[in-house]
């Protein structure tokens, strides 16, 4: 079935802002499939697929989603994909490098034929690269709360706030020394405040085709004084148990600090959802970290798994993003060991050792599309 006519005028420039698909799967004899009904083009090759969503800046490869610097539009009858949508064609679908033009309704890759290989064979493109296409150039810490919004206060007056940022200070030291080629970013460096909004406006300035990641840092706290361990989230419109969703209201609270009818607010956030972006590739990076975090955080503590739950700070990210809860403030304990610098290296090793299985995977499973 024929879904596209026409082709681009003459006199396009070689880095046009947005390109007919019909020049892309012309130029590529791919199969495509546009839907009217619902705004999609469905652009497949060799086992896997680019699904472009009209209107929006959202593309699903094999299921996981990227955003474009601009959103698709459906002009003259022709669906336009931006130029960084090409990009992505290219990139997961020719396996190619993203070089080309597209003049007179053709679009041809300038000079490059060469397949791109796999990490281990090919070190021009190795860890560190900023022109590899499957690296994760940013990692974001997140310390949860601080400021007027202390979060859990447990024995003797502990403050979640204070724990959380001296633990994922210790983190950003450890992935310096790991990764001398990428930028880590801390939402918060001192006691001060940053809201859930904010938090999520610092990690989305990072330009997709970065690969960032955001790992937010919290302690728990609980009225059953001997709970204890740690556990790592991801989004989900479900939580995983009841505790999972008693936690997430605790670390939503923080909206009592940003907004009067935080309860509208929530309300209107939940209508607006319409899937939940990144889920497989979260809850990937919240299994390498409480892996790992099982085997620095000592037998005292106990790992109480992976879950689900809606956290509106890893709403607010648009990329790979998980909460970890290193462990509870009300424990008298658990409070006093975290308070320990070397107990905070300990998890923050955990964490980075985790955040680098996540890395090794993302790159040799190209940004799991393998």
């Amino acid at each position: 079935m024929v879904l596209f006519s026409g082709t681009a005028g003459t006199g396009e420039a070689p880095r046009p802002e947005y390109v007919p698909a019909a020049g892309v799967v012309k130029s590529f004899g791919y199969d495509f499939e546009y839907n009217a009904a619902s705004g999609t083009l469905e652009i497949r090759n060799n086992g896997s697929r680019a699904l472009f969503v009209l209107g929006t800046n959202k593309v699903f490869i094999n299921n996981n989603a990227r955003f474009l610097q601009k959103k698709t539009v459906l002009k003259d009858g022709q669906f336009l994909i931006p130029a960084d949508g090409v990009d992505i064609i290219i990139v997961y679908l020719a396996r190619k490098r993203p070089s080309w033009q597209y003049a007179n309704g053709v679009l041809t890759l300038r000079g490059e034929s060469t397949r791109i290989r796999d990490l281990s064979r090919q070190k021009k493109f190795g860890p560190g690269s900023r022109n590899y296409p499957y690296d994760i150039q940013v990692i974001v810490i997140d310390p949860g709360h601080g400021g007027k919004d202390p979060g859990g206060i447990g024995y003797n007056d502990i403050e979640e706030k204070d724990i959380v940022l001296e633990v994922s200070r210790e983190i950003k030291k450890e992935l310096q020394k790991k990764y001398r080629g990428k930028e880590i970013i801390m939402t918060r460096d001192k006691d001060v405040f940053v809201s859930l909004e904010e938090r999520g406006e610092i990690a989305n300035r990072i330009k997709p085709e970065k690969n960032p990641i955001f790992i937010s840092v919290h302690a728990n706290v609980s009225f059953k004084l001997d709970a204890s361990g740690y556990e790592s989230y991801f989004l989900s419109l479900t939580p995983f148990d009841e505790v999972a969703r008693e936690v997430a209201q605790v670390e939503n609270s923080v909206l009592n600090f940003e907004i009067e009818d935080h309860n509208e607010y929530i309300k209107e956030i939940i209508n607006r959802i319409v899937d939940i972006e990144y889920r497989r590739e979260s809850a990937k990076l919240a299994e390498f970290i409480q892996n790992r975090l099982n085997g620095t955080a000592g037998p005292k503590t106990k790992d109480r798994g992976v879950k689900g739950a809606f956290f509106y700070v890893l709403r607010a990210a648009k990329m790979p993003a998980v909460l970890v809860e290193i462990g509870f403030v009300t424990n008298k304990e658990e409070a006093l060991n975290m308070q320990r610098s070397d107990y905070q290296k300990k998890l923050a090793k955990g964490i980075t050792e985790g955040i680098g299985d996540f890395i090794t995977t993302f790159n040799r499973t190209e940004a799991f599309t393998k």
